[in-house]
């Protein structure tokens, strides 16, 4: 069955949409989207995608009711149109339908490959049938199913809020940077043999000016991938180390953590700019601290080891934070120039009721160890979880106990005042 093309879907689709005869019937929108073809086109080239795209087409066309229109409206996207649904659940079923047919294999040259379809399902009711519309709801719907890793999603509105919300804040974040409206805030580290303050972790805050206190994983998510995170990455470290400087200055003999993102272990600059930060503000290269989390430490994208060793070069310190919460591989971990890990709070806040919490802190902390490596736990909220670190042999610990996130200038006073 030759495909439908892009507009003759349209036009079929419009044509179904408005009929008279039709606006009695359920109608649901399905958008198809797979999510392997892009890297499997630029490994074999177009023609064979084309191939694999004609045979998905053939195979849903076959197994939908005769009355619903399929076409192929994207390079990697098929789009069905359900024109006469006995209820939404049918739609739904027919998804399932859609997911079953895409569980065998399909030739490519030599290889039997899998597709990976991932569906939008808009419903004709919520968008007064019209198709462009339907089609942007569907597309959201899609949208939301990767980002929740689902194979299927049914749009609801609150998702193109969230989307036209997460546009809104993107647009503002440049202006953002540029205006003021960002601050740092800093928590303090303390060394438990000591018991002295060590360093203090760089928090970022954004206070937008119609949205008020906006969470810092919602706007960093946003910048990433894009050119913003450069610019957001740029603006935190020097002020972080900016402010490093005025309270090392006011008597706090105190480093600097500074968290990056996997985008920053991309930039060759990376190195040059951390250098002429800490030149400029005059901070001891091994006072500062670079914080990664595991997930992006262990991405392993091209570059990311060598920029790792650049900036352990300059004198730099590397930690990797949230440990415990991702998929570290040992092999990996062991080849990372690492000085620290920092066990999540997860971990740390339950130790003392749950004995299994304290026993993978306690073999956190014996592996780091191991390892040569500084172990700090966070979100240490009460004496009795300090004291037990501490008899565990934790080396450092972060949290509501020691300090809450404060502006610089109440950090100096909280500090020096005592």
């Amino acid at each position: 069955m030759a495909a439908i093309t892009y507009q003759d879907f349209l036009n079929k689709a419009s044509e179904v949409l408005q009929d008279p005869a039709h606006l009695n019937h359920k109608k649901a929108l399905l958008l198809i989207d797979f999510e392997k073809l892009p890297a499997l086109e630029s490994a074999v080239g177009f023609f064979p995608i084309d191939n694999i795209l004609q045979q998905a087409f053939d195979l849903i066309s076959h197994a939908l009711h005769p009355s619903d229109i399929v076409g192929i409206t994207g390079r990697h996207q098929i789009c069905c149109l359900l024109t006469q649904l006995r209820s939404e659940s049918h739609a739904l079923l027919a998804a399932h339908k859609v997911l079953r047919i895409f569980q065998q294999r399909f030739p490519l040259g030599e290889r039997l490959i899998v597709l990976f379809p991932r569906i939008g399902i808009a419903f004709s009711g919520l968008c007064k049938n019209e198709l462009g519309r339907l089609l942007g709801n569907a597309g959201s719907a899609l949208q939301q199913a990767r980002f929740e890793h689902e194979p299927i999603k049914v749009y609801e509105k609150k998702e193109e809020d969230t989307i036209l919300l997460g546009i809104d804040l993107w647009s503002d974040l440049g202006n953002a940077i540029e205006e003021g409206e960002l601050t740092l805030y800093y928590q303090p580290q303390i060394d438990l043999a000591t018991e002295k303050i060590i360093s203090t972790e760089a928090l970022i805050r954004w206070n937008h000016p119609q949205r008020g206190l906006i969470q810092p994983d919602k706007f960093i998510k946003l910048a990433e991938g894009t050119e913003l995170m450069g610019k957001l990455t740029l603006w935190v470290l020097n002020t972080a180390l900016r402010h490093c400087a005025s309270y090392r200055n006011a008597g706090i003999d105190a480093g600097i953590s500074i968290n990056f993102s996997a985008d920053n272990l991309l930039d060759p600059e990376l190195p040059d700019l951390v250098l002429q930060g800490i030149e400029i503000w005059k901070i001891p290269p091994d006072k500062v601290m670079i914080e990664l989390t595991e997930s992006a430490i262990m991405e392993d994208q091209p570059g990311s080891l060598e920029t790792l060793h650049e900036l352990k070069k300059l004198g730099l310190k590397l930690a990797m934070d949230d440990f415990g919460t991702g998929f570290s591989s040992m092999e990996r971990l062991l080849n990372l120039p690492l000085d620290e890990i920092k066990i999540d709070m997860m971990f740390v806040k339950d130790m003392l009721t749950s004995p299994i919490h304290e026993r993978i802190v306690d073999s956190m902390i014996n592996l780091g160890h191991q390892l040569n490596l500084i172990v700090v736990a966070e979100g240490v909220e009460d004496a009795q979880t300090y004291e037990r670190l501490k008899q565990l042999g934790c080396d450092v610990i972060q949290g509501y106990f020691i300090g809450r996130p404060v502006p610089l200038t109440e950090l100096i006073q909280q500090v020096t005042n005592k």
